[in-house]
């Protein structure tokens, strides 16, 4: 008998931890681009609350350092930029990112953005943006202070047209979430 009622309780407990209702977000990834020499990946992604889309700009992992050498110390930080809740406000927004490639070297915007482990958060803080170019690269460079260090991450031109070539075609192919 009392066999029988310790696996009757196991099976219940079991059965009602599956039952629970989720409180993780679930992560939709739109468009990725992985850099397999640096171990680097951005993506964008849409992480629906409450049936409302939120569309971000996963620019990875931020070194820390300062703005000419960083080291890489965990890759569960992300810095996630906020794209707008539509593809079309996505769009307008990854303009606005895609027209500092044309300024001048050094040029720099403030954005708000979430760096905080594995998901944004409610949290917006100051993101200095400017536009690097080491060598032959055209880059964004994403800049957070830190108790007394920078943590920075990089996107390259190239990746960056890939994502909103990638976000167009999604808003093509879902019409409705334009």
């Amino acid at each position: 008998m009392k066999r029988i009622t310790t696996l009757l309780t196991a099976i219940i407990c079991t059965a009602s931890l599956f039952a629970q209702t989720s409180k993780l977000p679930v992560i939709k990834e739109i468009t990725s681009i992985s850099n397999e020499n640096t171990g680097r990946t951005v993506s964008i992604v849409n992480i629906p609350v409450d049936n409302v889309n939120h569309y971000w700009l996963d620019a990875g992992n931020m070194g820390i350092g300062d703005k000419v050498v960083q080291v890489e110390v965990e890759h569960i930080y992300r810095l996630y930029i906020p794209l707008g809740d539509n593809v079309t406000d996505a769009l307008k927004t990854m303009e606005g990112l895609k027209s500092l490639y044309k300024e001048p070297k050094g040029t720099m915007r403030e954005i708000q953005g979430s760096f905080k482990p594995f998901l944004p958060g409610e949290g917006l803080e100051t993101v200095q943006v400017y536009r690097h170019q080491p060598l032959l690269t055209n880059q964004l460079q994403f800049v957070i202070e830190r108790d007394g260090y920078d943590r920075v991450a990089y996107l390259d031109k190239s990746d960056f047209n890939s994502l909103f070539s990638g976000l167009k075609f999604h808003g093509k192919l879902y019409p409705n979430e334009m």
